[in-house]
């Protein structure tokens, strides 16, 4: 986020709804969300898809590593075989917190290609995420928060297989 440029903020993404900036406060709004629901909080569901604002004014870097240290407390303190109630189902708090790194994951691949940024996630990270996504993600589709799956080679490398199963073009 902190290679953004204020030029690059109305930038089209491969998330094919939101620019750049939008993408960034959803990814702010997805950390805040994600530490509601493990923090057994009043999670505002609304909040992932209500994009359309400024910029917080300390940065969208500085945000987001403050949202993120928060949820890391959080998950820190919580106890992960707890269930947690999702927009996926109830599961177990372990299993969850998974949906949102990965999100965080393919948004940074987006963010990155929409900005002429380095777009690479850890192939292990990739791996892990589409292992969670492929559990969760018929409700995540029939929700809107995933296009179809993209077809693409079986055997692309781990990142273009994420990337193409959470309904983009690698």
């Amino acid at each position: 986020m902190d290679g953004v440029t204020a030029a690059q903020l109305n930038s089209d993404t491969p998330c094919t709804e939101w620019s750049v900036q939008s993408l960034i406060n959803h990814a702010l709004a997805v950390q805040a969300f994600a530490n509601s629901v493990v923090g057994k909080g009043t999670p505002d569901m609304a909040s992932m898809g209500q994009v359309d604002h400024a910029l917080p004014s300390e940065g969208a870097g500085a945000a987001f590593k403050a949202i993120t240290d928060t949820t890391l407390a959080t998950l820190k303190a919580a106890n992960l075989e707890d269930t947690v109630t999702t927009l996926f189902g109830d599961m177990p708090g372990g299993n969850f917190i998974m949906i949102p790194i990965t999100d965080m994951a393919i948004h940074k691949w987006d963010l990155g290609k929409a900005t002429g940024q380095d777009s690479t996630i850890e192939a292990g990270l990739a791996e892990l995420g589409l292992m969670a996504l492929t559990g969760a993600l018929s409700g995540g589709r029939e929700g809107g928060f995933f296009g179809p799956e993209v077809t693409i080679a079986a055997a692309a490398i781990i990142q273009d297989r994420l990337i193409a199963y959470s309904g983009r073009t690698p």
